[in-house]
C-alpha cells in the first residue's frame, strides 16, 4: 500500500504541474522530476542493527522501497517474530535477510512502479538473496540485500550509486 501511495501522489504531482518532488510513505519513497539545482536525488538506507543510516542511494529518479525484520518485530521463548510472512508457511520469513531495499528506475513500462517497488521488497525478503535478485532481474529493478550477519549485496545496476556511511 504504501508504494502504492507514492504512484497516487507523484500522479497528483503531475497533473498539478509540479516540477519536482520527493514523497516518502513509511519504507517507500518516490522521485518525482529532476533534483533542484541538478545532480541525484539522495536517499538514505536505514541501518538494520541501528537507527541511522547504512549509507545513501543517488538516483535520478524512480521509487525506492525497504522491507525488513527490524522494526516490527517481538520476542517470545528466545524467537523473534516479525511482520513479513511466508505465504508458503504462514509464519515470518526465514530468508536469512534482515532487510531489502529495491529501486525501480524511472522509464519503467509498468503502471504503478511504486507499487512495484513495495511489492518486490517484500517478496524478496521472504525468497531470500539468490532467488530475490533474480525476481529483481527479471523485473528491471535493482536492490541492496541485508544478511542476517550483515554481508550487504547490490545488483550490479546500483554500483556505484550506493556509497556506504561511516558506520557501514
Amino acid at each position: 500500500g504504501k508504494g502504492a501511495a507514492c504512484d497516487m501522489a507523484l500522479d497528483e504531482y503531475s497533473r498539478s504541474q509540479v516540477q519536482a518532488a520527493v514523497v516518502a510513505v513509511g519504507g517507500s519513497v518516490g522521485l518525482y522530476g529532476h533534483k533542484p539545482g541538478g545532480g541525484d536525488w539522495q536517499v538514505g538506507v536505514r541501518d538494520p542493527e541501528g537507527s541511522g543510516s547504512l549509507g545513501v542511494l543517488s538516483l535520478p529518479g524512480g521509487f525506492v522501497s525497504t522491507s525488513g525484520s527490524y522494526e516490527k518485530y517481538f520476542e517470545q521463548d528466545g524467537k523473534k517474530y516479525h511482520h513479513i510472512l511466508d505465504p508458503r508457511t504462514g509464519y515470518p520469513a526465514e530468508s536469512g535477510l534482515v532487510s531489502v531495499t529495491v529501486w525501480c528506475p524511472p522509464g519503467m513500462d509498468v503502471k504503478y512502479p511504486g507499487a512495484l517497488s513495495d511489492g518486490l521488497a517484500t517478496a524478496c525478503f521472504v525468497l531470500g538473496l539468490e532467488d530475490g535478485m533474480e525476481l529483481l532481474e527479471s523485473y528491471g529493478a535493482e536492490g541492496i540485500f541485508i544478511t542476517e550477519g550483515g554481508d550487504i549485496t547490490i545488483t550490479e545496476g546500483l554500483e556505484g550509486r550506493f556509497t556506504l556511511g561511516e558506520g557501514g
